[in-house]
């Protein structure tokens, strides 16, 4: 994968240096979050389990695929094999990921737009800056999970369409769907790309290669392959995690149209405004190159998929992280038939206004303020005192039954159930009315958890108090069915755990009948 512009201004040697530039910027923006995502302890925990010989699953003898990342869950093993915290292993490659990711954008503004302005080297700098400028790319960089190896291989895909590469579009298809359930789309959308005539000649001659059609065939010979393990290892064709996050469309929407809006808000409305003026200023002859407008095309279809799912409850915008590099490319290759970014004084200052649209909801908004809850006491912060406290205190054969599946169950190896199906093929099947407005968290069956008599419940989305709590947990309203089920207030009471620092965790514990 070679990602050198070759014939940018000034050589190898200056892009490189600029490239680190970007990643330099990337990274301060990111730390700037101090964000870690719970869901990925889950991958820590396959490839845990992995490392350990018990296989890809998530309690030991059950197959269930309750990760949605089988690459990432294989470079997590490989780091737990090497000895290195899984958190930190997964945080240096996606660094990595990233970097890789930004380099590839000058030569694909070149691509885009091959014009003599697009051949100097500042229209790709600005592509590099406005992307480590996106709060939403930054946040998820060190979140922990996949995220950024898909976005990577996101665009590696996209350039390798636009170079009418087919084979290396088949091979970065591949390294997609091996990512995320998604890839799939994506993949087949850049491999039927990269068989297209060009507007121009820079990119060759490639619709007369007969070697084209071999990246089609690597790729679905490669998914074929991939699927038909997938449903001898775990019998389903698609992740648990899939089922478990759909099969309510009405509900699906309830939530993706207002995530959807919320991006258009924050991101895209700057983005779009910026385009129209530089549409005006002489680029409708660029915009409607196939390549530009296949581009478009792309971000309009992933951008329709992720509201049809429902969008994502995780904060800043995850689920569009790897098509916000597509768009900033393009609004660069789009900007480069204008007079703003090709000297040193206008580029800065096209930066500096862009900036002043794309910063914002790194401070501020709802997708924000999920990033900031998720870190608090109330979350992750108290998860990990639990976490920390049960696998000191509590036998190591414990059982558990609780929401957030990811440090708790990382930490302390227990036998797990979690609520919402995501390792519980009997709850992710089930089928129910999306009512409760939490994007892929809505199937539960109280009944059935407790009909497999879990040692303990963490109800109330795990609660950690200053002292010992005297009443019940306030629940969730997902949680009902298990609080108000008979069987619940006959078998189980409430403990406290001493957590640290004069800290309780309130659990409810199974009583053992004489």
């Amino acid at each position: 994968m070679n990602f050198n512009p070759n014939h940018g201004e000034g050589g190898r040697g200056p892009w490189l240096i600029w490239t680190g530039i970007a990643l330099i910027l990337m990274l301060a923006h990111a730390l700037s979050f101090r964000f870690v995502i719970d869901d990925a302890f889950i991958s820590f925990r396959y490839a845990q389990n992995l490392v350990d010989g018990h296989g890809l699953v998530f309690n030991i003898g059950h197959r269930v695929e309750g990760y949605s990342n089988l690459l990432y869950v294989l470079l997590s093993a490989v780091g737990l094999r090497l000895g290195v915290d899984a958190l930190l292993w997964g945080r240096i490659w996606s660094t990595l990921a990233m970097g890789g990711l930004l380099a590839m954008l000058p030569g694909i503004v070149r691509l885009l737009a091959p014009e003599e302005n697009a051949h100097r080297a500042l229209p790709g700098k600005v592509a590099q800056i406005l992307t480590a400028l996106t709060g939403a790319v930054a946040c998820w960089m060190l979140a922990g999970l996949e995220t950024a190896f898909f976005a990577l291989f996101t665009v590696w895909a996209w350039r390798s369409a636009l170079k009418r590469q087919s084979i290396l579009a088949g091979v970065a298809g591949l390294l997609l769907i091996l990512t995320r359930p998604e890839g799939p789309a994506l993949a087949f959308i850049f491999s039927a790309w990269s068989l297209l005539p060009t507007d121009h000649l820079s990119t060759g001659h490639y619709g007369r290669n007969r070697k084209k059609w071999l990246g089609p065939i690597l790729l679905v010979a490669g998914m074929a392959a991939f699927f038909i393990w997938r449903h001898g290892y775990f019998g389903w064709w698609l992740p648990n995690t899939y089922y478990a996050k759909t099969g309510d469309l009405a509900g699906q929407l309830k939530t993706g149209l207002p995530y959807g809006f919320g991006f258009l808000v924050w991101y895209g409305a700057g983005i779009i405004l910026t385009a129209i003026v530089a549409v005006l200023r002489g680029g409708i002859a660029l915009i409607l190159r196939r390549d530009m407008l296949a581009t478009l095309a792309t971000v309009a279809l992933w951008s329709i998929y992720v509201v049809t799912v429902g969008g994502d409850m995780l904060g800043m915008h995850r689920f569009f992280v790897p098509i916000l590099p597509l768009l900033l490319t393009w609004l660069t290759a789009l900007l480069s038939g204008t007079s703003w970014v090709s000297r040193p004084r206008s580029a800065l200052i096209t930066i500096l206004m862009l900036a002043l649209l794309l910063l914002p909801a790194s401070f501020r908004g709802k997708e924000r303020r999920l990033v900031s809850i998720h870190m608090t006491e109330a979350n992750l912060g108290g998860w990990i005192l639990a976490g920390d406290a049960m696998a000191k205190h509590l036998p190591k054969n414990t059982s558990i039954a609780l929401g957030p599946a990811g440090y708790i169950p990382y930490v302390t190896g227990f036998e797990t159930l979690d609520y919402y199906g995501l390792v519980v093929p009997d709850i992710s099947h089930k089928e129910m009315d999306f009512q409760q407005g939490y994007a892929g968290h809505e199937k539960h069956d109280g009944g059935y958890l407790l009909s497999q008599e879990p040692d303990f419940f963490l109800i109330g989305n795990v609660d950690i108090t200053d002292g010992p709590r005297k009443g019940l947990i306030p629940i969730l309203e997902r949680e009902k069915d298990i609080v108000f089920d008979e069987r619940f207030g006959l078998n189980y009471r409430m403990v406290s755990l001493p957590v640290g620092n004069g800290k309780y965790l309130n659990m409810f514990q199974r009583v053992k009948k004489p």
